[in-house]
């Protein structure tokens, strides 16, 4: 992974440092991520409903030249203890050798097989914070940082403006920027975490909030990975808030966890507490015959695509 040296410009004090430059460097980090072609992992869904705590792991294998996650749907926890299927909408249809639809219902009266759904959910997911194409950009170019302060709505200094007007006897009284907006950048503070003193940047959305998730994130003051965010919602479906935590693994950013920030709700359950853990992430040989599984999409746990909005 590239690693990028802190610019003097950046470092100091938060009223003294440029949340645009701060973002642009950020994303730079995550375009610059070379992952495995292929890796496994389990993921641990964990939640409390009415006071119990309740888990399951489910192993995955994520492919990322092709983008394509691959899931056993049955649960550890279900293999030790298989699940009754008696009124909660639970059943295994054979498809064709070597594959199997699995249609597990969640969110029905009394216990739930998949408490949030079947995780099909990867590690090196983004959350909108990388940035095709800004790869190839140099470090602190200036640029990214146009790019950035374009698309995240950093006004154009009046100065630059008057400096613009070839005529000298036309006086600027005010200046209209007109861009296609996403997002405005403030930079609320730095803050420790994970032991990292962060640049703590708030992001508001100028339109599409349901699309448009970011609303805090956390970048490390001397490598410009992204430490922690909040998106407010996560998941196809849901607008809770979620916080996630990032890790280092071999050099690269991985998700270590997803937490929600209030109650989840899923058909008739309503978790007080919901969390959603990477475990024993490690690169694998891609293997030549797969043992694949379809998901039905209602019983699916999915991160949305960039552009598409939440909607409950």
């Amino acid at each position: 992974m590239l690693l990028l040296a802190a610019a003097p410009a950046l470092v100091g004090t938060a009223a003294s440092a440029d949340p645009y430059q701060i973002f642009a460097r950020a994303r730079q980090v995550w375009t610059a991520q070379r992952y495995p072609d292929y890796m496994t992992y389990t993921v641990a869904v964990d939640v409390i409903e009415k006071g119990v705590e309740k888990t399951r792991h489910y192993h995955l294998a994520f492919d990322s030249v092709s983008g394509k996650i691959a899931v056993n749907p049955v649960s550890d926890e279900e293999v030790a203890t298989p699940a009754d299927p008696t009124g909660i909408n639970f059943h295994l249809q054979p498809k064709r050798a070597f594959h199997t639809l699995y249609d597990k219902r969640v969110g029905n009266p009394g216990e739930a097989v998949d408490y949030l759904g079947v995780p099909m959910i990867a590690p090196t997911y983004s959350f909108g914070m990388a940035s095709p194409g800004t790869d190839s950009e140099p470090p602190g170019s200036d640029a990214l940082v146009a790019q950035i302060r374009k698309e995240f709505n950093d006004p154009t200094p009046a100065a630059k403006t008057q400096a613009a007007v070839t005529d000298p006897h036309v006086r600027t009284i005010a200046s209209v920027t007109s861009y296609v907006r996403r997002y405005t950048i403030t930079l609320a503070g730095i803050d420790s975490v994970q032991g990292s003193d962060c640049y703590h940047l708030l992001l508001q959305p100028n339109r599409d909030p349901q699309k448009l998730r970011l609303r805090e994130v956390w970048v490390d003051t001397q490598t410009f990975e992204t430490r922690q965010l909040v998106s407010a919602g996560n998941f196809t479906g849901s607008r809770v808030p979620w916080r996630i935590t990032f890790g280092d693994l071999n050099g690269e950013q991985y998700i270590t966890s997803e937490t929600a920030l209030a109650t989840v709700g899923v058909g008739d359950h309503h978790y007080e507490r919901a969390t959603i853990s990477f475990e024993a992430i490690a690169e694998a040989p891609r293997p030549t015959r797969p043992l694949s599984f379809f998901v039905t999409k209602e019983a699916m746990l999915a991160e949305p695509d960039a552009d598409t909005p939440s909607k409950q």
